[in-house]
């Protein structure tokens, strides 16, 4: 009986698919025609680009992507996912690589109060009972490449606080 069991768990665990390990970064290069774009500074055009970007790198994660661009009546949501039973609230920012501030320390107290809401109101209008978070995609660029960050359940300590 004892070898029968042992046999039946070996047998669930080469059918079960281990989970894929989550990346946190990636990077690439940059096209000659994404070098054009970066170079004419078109904010449109790069904040699409930088979307279309984390939305790839989220979905070769595991996340399913539910929705992009949604206006809430306190601010946009980049993308919403989601991760098993999780809704997951991705804000997107990009840079060009900066000594300073990189992508993800742009994100101030009022910009995160407003994401907040709009994810809040987001789950009250869809009657969503479950679990969410927020997480944030930061993209830094430089001249030839681009570097992906993703970061997973954001707080931001003292944001209520401040009255923003």
């Amino acid at each position: 009986m004892k070898q029968l069991t042992l046999n039946f768990k070996e047998r669930i665990g080469q059918l079960l698919k281990p989970a894929r390990p989550a990346k946190d970064t990636e990077s690439g290069v940059l096209t000659q025609a994404e070098r054009a774009f970066f170079l004419a500074r078109e904010r449109a055009a790069i904040g699409r680009w930088a979307e279309e970007l984390a939305a790839g790198f989220l979905q070769a994660q595991g996340l399913k992507i539910l929705e992009r661009n949604v206006r809430e009546r306190f601010s946009e949501l980049d993308l919403i996912a989601l991760e098993e039973n999780v809704l997951v609230f991705v804000e997107v920012r990009c840079r060009r690589k900066n000594p300073l501030m990189s992508a993800q320390d742009s994100i101030g107290p009022l910009k995160w109060k407003r994401l907040v809401r709009g994810a809040e109101l987001y789950t009250l209008r869809r009657r969503w009972r479950g679990e969410w978070r927020l997480d944030l995609v930061g993209v830094d660029v430089d001249r030839e490449r681009w570097h992906l960050r993703w970061l997973r359940y954001l707080e931001m300590e003292g944001a209520d606080d401040r009255g923003c």
